[in-house]
């Protein structure tokens, strides 16, 4: 390939993004910004100088296009792959349906791309075979009709991806026939020639740009870390070229994928595959009780000395398989008794306890609930033993063997890798050994959990993520405090390069000041006043009666969702204005109710952040409170700790930031577009009433900020919605 020089293709850049330019004649209603512009000549230094990057790039700034020209250029012009990474779904479509094809029409040149998805989203035509084998005998009349519809529209789906079905197919077929690494067979695999993963692996190699998702990345990342010689259980291809974009979500995704966790459920789960140890079916199923069968009937000669030395091993891992059960759940069971006891006694009642010494000192922990983790913990041991052995024998059998006893093969050898998986992370959270690690459990009438968490994810990431890479461009809108990168650098482990990472702060040309109207009502108590709630769910209500629905309330915690749902609903509905609870519906079916019957939204979590609703259907935004983490969430409490062992201000250099990012991701969910105008109303005048309330108001766009009391606050809203 012809060696390009950074000039030449930055001359490419300039070209496309002019106001005469490629774009300019190809996309309906371009605009040419100088800040598009110089994010894509960032981009693009990066790439060429091997450096790390930091983007903080406003809405309607025109992010992806930005980075995305950059990023094809250099791949078709050096041979690189460009990984992109998002953390939601709503953007990773934006990409593959509309930015991408677009630009292949304007850049009028070829260049390959595909959305890489985990191996789950694909049948796998083994599990397939072997569920219609199953069907035959199935007697629930729905699920065989629900598995005949499965069929026909798979025969028109020539992916084998889940997203490409008109129907959606029913969990309990769907999860029966997934693709999982832990159980596939391979080059040993009969349907091998014809595996849909495989052939999306394919244009995965072949492509040059490929776009995934945070948690995908990180699944990858975790393998790399974990099992680095393992080539085969990898989701992404090798790559030294990424941008992540809603990068503001990286610290908690990688949380979440470097830490162990074992559950109730889980363990519940593996063993039922093997045998039936619950349920109508008790004792008279499962993957050992079917590979009995299945072995005699492949060899019907009961004499030869190796089919009986695999059914003595199958009659022995039977045995095993209860055995195990049991162990595991007495354990699940005595600790989530142990929890609901020591959350009540001395943890206020909080639903994640955190096993600190106070915990694991009581007699019951050490007496009880460590021998019952080691009894589990050595009878999953002894079972993996048990069903290794077996897979070891199967391998002896002629290569001609049957292909359903291939195929039970590798079911089994997907429960022994989720079955050490969690044996393995159960392990290690009640060992304790690792003191960079916050050991914490959960106790809910559906599961029982123990969770091992990094108490600081940057190590890792400096080391396996940006020490790995040639160039990681990380981009979001809400990635700095007071217009500084300095807490998003520590946090992610590029506080500490050698070569700084570079960094690009682009506004947002929206016009805040005509379009945006802040109020924070300075008559309501405080939100830790037993009294807030009360005042503030009056309130909510008389301003979504003022903006006629319209409105996301975003809460900071469910029970006051809860409880501010239960005063709201009546009034609002008998109004005419439906109220909407997240929960209660699927995430993109309750947003495409909203647009078309704009009410009033009540969330949490999620919804502060990846919600895109531009245009009249959304003009008021109401943050109850500032969304500081709750104080007892144990990795909350044990970050806050470590650093007051180091002499170090935990609120303001940890509890504060995090906060101000949170909220600027709510305040961003009002205006989408410059057409876009409405109000954000804060409950929580600690804003304009404590002195860390700067750091919030100095984080926003120049905005007009109203501060009065309930009454005027309603009159307000009523005005700047009036003008419209």
């Amino acid at each position: 390939m012809t060696e390009v020089t950074q000039e030449e293709i930055q001359d490419k850049i300039q070209a496309v993004f002019g106001p005469e330019g490629p774009l300019a004649k190809t996309v309906s209603g371009y605009e040419f910004r100088g800040s598009q512009l110089e994010m894509a000549f960032g981009v693009l230094r990066s790439f060429f100088t091997s450096r790390h990057a930091l983007v903080e790039s406003g809405t309607g700034t025109g992010k992806s296009i930005a980075y995305l020209v950059p990023a094809i250029l250099w791949a078709s012009n050096t041979g690189n792959k460009v990984v992109i990474s998002t953390n939601t779904i709503n953007l990773q479509e934006q990409l593959i349906h509309k930015d991408l094809p677009s630009l292949i029409n304007s850049l009028d040149m070829e260049f390959r791309y595909c959305l890489v998805k985990g191996r789950s989203n694909y049948v796998c035509l083994r599990k397939l075979a072997m569920l219609s084998s199953e069907m035959e005998d199935e007697v629930d009349d729905d699920l065989r009709l629900a598995f005949t519809e499965f069929i026909s529209e798979l025969s028109q789906v020539t992916t084998g991806s889940r997203s490409d079905f008109h129907l959606e197919a029913p969990a309990e077929i769907w999860d029966r026939v997934s693709s999982d690494s832990m159980s596939c067979l391979r080059t040993r695999c009969p349907w091998g020639k014809k595996c849909y993963f495989v052939k999306a692996r394919s244009e995965m190699e072949d492509a040059d740009i490929l776009v995934t998702n945070h948690h995908l990345l990180f699944s990858d990342l975790a393998l790399r870390m974990t099992m680095p010689d393992s080539l085969g259980s990898r989701v992404l291809p090798e790559y030294e070229y990424l941008i992540l974009d809603e990068a503001h979500n990286l610290a908690d995704v990688a949380e979440e994928h470097l830490g162990y966790g074992a559950s109730l459920l889980n363990m519940q789960r593996a063993h039922n595959e093997l045998v039936n140890v619950e349920g109508p079916r008790r004792s008279r199923g499962g993957l050992l009780f079917n590979l009995r069968a299945m072995v005699f009937t492949a060899k019907p000669d009961a004499k030869d000395s190796l089919v009986q030395k695999i059914v003595s091993c199958i009659d022995t891992s039977i045995e095993a398989t209860r055995r195990s059960y049991e162990a595991s759940a007495s354990f699940f069971q005595s600790l989530g008794e142990f929890l609901k006891y020591a959350s009540a006694k001395y943890r206020g009642g909080n639903h994640a306890v955190r096993l600190k010494e106070d915990i694991t000192e009581l007699a019951k922990w050490q007496d009880v609930i460590l021998p019952g983790a080691e009894n589990a913990i050595i009878r999953g041991q002894e079972l993996a033993r048990n069903l290794n052995q077996i897979l070891g024998l199967l391998d002896m059998l002629e290569e001609d063997s049957d292909n359903g006893l291939k195929s039970l093969q590798g079911d089994i050898q997907g429960v022994v890798g989720r079955l050490s998986s969690e044996t393995n992370a159960l392990s290690f959270a009640v060992s304790m050994e690792d003191s960079e690690f916050v050991y914490w459990g959960t106790s809910t009438p559906s599961n029982i959990q123990l969770n091992a968490t990094p108490l600081n994810v940057a190590p890792y990431l400096r080391r396996h993520l940006f020490g790995m890479t040639e160039s990681v461009i990380l981009t979001s809108a809400t990635m700095t405090v007071g217009g500084d990168f300095h807490f998003f650098k520590r946090l992610v482990g590029l506080d500490e390069q050698p070569d700084p990472a570079l960094e690009f702060i682009f506004d947002s040309p929206f016009d805040f000041k005509n379009q945006a109207l802040l109020i924070v009502p300075d008559d309501l108590p405080d939100p830790r006043d037993p009294l807030f709630i009360e005042k503030a769910g009056k309130l909510i209500s008389d301003i979504v009666l003022a903006s006629q629905g319209r409105a996301f309330v975003l809460f900071t915690a469910y029970a006051m969702l809860d409880r501010v749902e239960e005063m709201i609903r009546p009034n609002l509905e008998q109004s005419g204005i439906r109220v909407f609870r997240q929960g209660t519906m699927p995430r993109h079916r309750m947003l495409t109710s909203f647009r078309e019957e704009p009410g009033a939204l009540l969330g949490a979590d999620s919804f502060w952040q990846g919600v895109d609703v531009p245009g009249d259907a959304l003009s008021c935004v109401i943050l109850v409170r500032l969304p500081f983490q709750v104080p007892t969430n144990p990795v909350y409490e044990a970050r806050m700790e470590a650093l007051r062992a180091e002499n170090i201000d935990g609120f303001k250099s940890y509890a504060l930031p995090s906060a101000v990012i949170r909220f600027r991701q709510g305040f961003g969910r009002l205006i989408r577009s410059s057409e876009d105008r409405g109000v954000v109303v804060v409950l929580d005048n600690r804003l304009v009433a404590k002195w860390y309330g700067q750091a919030f108001l100095s984080s926003l766009p120049a905005v007009n900020l109203a501060v009065e009391n309930s009454g005027q606050a309603v009159e307000s809203v009523l005005r700047w919605l009036g003008s419209q």
